[in-house]
């Protein structure tokens, strides 16, 4: 398990008291900054998971912030698994949070995530303007009768050719609908789990964030 250094803090808000980590990069704030949420709490997903901490190479080695945290009942966050739906709460405060720091640049804030991470980070991002970007890694697909996501903010979906939860023919066919600046990037031999491929991801999420966090 990768160790990065942070500064352990507590999120508090009107919901459960979070469990987080905020990373600072090197050089002089205000800095931007980016929320990373994590994979799924009931199959052992927590904030020092390898994609998670992937994101946050990548954000630190460009010079964003990064607050990483655990949903409500992981790790030492209060609370306990709300479906995805307490879990937005979680995101909102995670951001509200990050944008009250000293060092942090409240008007160049993104939001990121990874597998149900990155569709708590959806639907956090759909419809909002106050986001500077927004990361999608491995984000889980289902077939419906209509997009109801629209993404204001540039965003990334990233994912594998060979990822069992994710239909990447599926984003690339539907990606006008989602926003209108949504890139998608699919890796090939990549499965949902990113083992050995994370150095591939940190470049591609690296060069997004040049070009939408500086």
């Amino acid at each position: 398990m990768e160790v990065i250094e942070g500064r352990a803090v507590r999120i508090e808000s009107e919901g459960p008291s979070l469990e987080a980590l905020l990373h600072a990069p090197e050089g002089d704030p205000p800095f931007p900054g980016i929320v990373i949420c994590h994979p799924h709490p009931q199959f052992g997903g927590e904030m020092h998971n390898n994609v998670v901490g992937a994101l946050v190479r990548a954000s630190l080695g460009e010079g964003v912030a990064a607050l990483r945290f655990n949903f409500r009942g992981v790790g030492e966050s209060e609370g306990s698994y709300d479906a995805g739906n307490g879990e937005q709460d979680d995101a909102r405060a995670a951001m509200h949070f990050l944008r009250s720091q000293p060092e942090i640049n409240s008007d160049r804030v993104a939001l990121g995530g990874y597998s149900f991470g990155s569709t708590v980070a959806i639907n956090v991002a759909s419809g909002r303007d106050d986001l500077s970007a927004l990361i999608a890694v491995s984000s889980p697909t289902a077939r419906g009768p209509k997009v109801e996501v629209h993404l204001k903010a540039p965003a990334l979906f990233v994912t594998g050719d060979r990822d069992e939860y994710v239909d990447h023919n599926m984003l690339l066919e539907y990606r006008g609908q989602l926003g209108n600046d949504v890139t998608v990037e699919v890796l090939e031999g990549v499965d949902h789990f990113w083992w050995g491929s994370d150095g591939r991801l940190m470049e591609i999420v690296s060069a997004f964030l040049r070009r939408h966090m500086k």
